[in-house]
């Protein structure tokens, strides 16, 4: 038995085809992961729920907390962030943006938490300062014990 093969002469795609599939190709994947990212979520802003119960506490010499030992750092744990201002407060207030949910992070320098996708900011207590959030962070009680090394946070 013979093997035939075939002639590769129609088989080569000229160089500037193949780029230009690429391309497009990898244009539509990213617009429409951009496209599905918001979709299906209206306008509507994801209601906070502050009647769920928030009852933990956080351990200072626990590595993962180091960044509340320093003025302007922040930690995110069990959907809440938690931070220490400029002035050295704890403040606490749910770690997601009202917008579309987007995870916070907290600027020391305007002390202020902020929403790196659709740039909503909120002051330490979770008031919106500039939208397009329209509803405010739910803020939660911090309880620090700084003999113990501890910080709770609750409702």
């Amino acid at each position: 038995m013979e093997t035939t093969l075939h002639s590769m002469d129609n088989v080569l795609m000229p160089r500037q085809e193949f780029f230009r599939l690429v391309g497009t190709g990898i244009g539509a994947i990213l617009l429409s992961r951009c496209m599905s990212g918001c979709a299906g979520q209206g306008n509507a802003d994801p209601t906070p729920d502050p009647s769920l119960k928030v009852d933990f506490t956080l351990r200072l010499d626990d590595k993962i907390n180091a960044n509340l030992l320093i003025k302007g750092g922040y930690v995110i744990a069990n959907h809440v962030i938690i931070a220490q201002t400029k002035a050295g407060a704890y403040v606490a207030v749910s770690a997601d943006c009202t917008h579309q949910g987007t995870e916070l992070t907290y600027k020391p320098t305007e002390n202020q938490f902020y929403c790196p996708l659709h740039l909503s900011r909120f002051d330490t207590s979770g008031k919106v300062i500039v939208g397009p959030a329209t509803l405010p962070l739910t803020q939660y009680t911090v309880e620090t014990n700084l003999s113990a090394g501890t910080i709770r946070v609750h409702n």
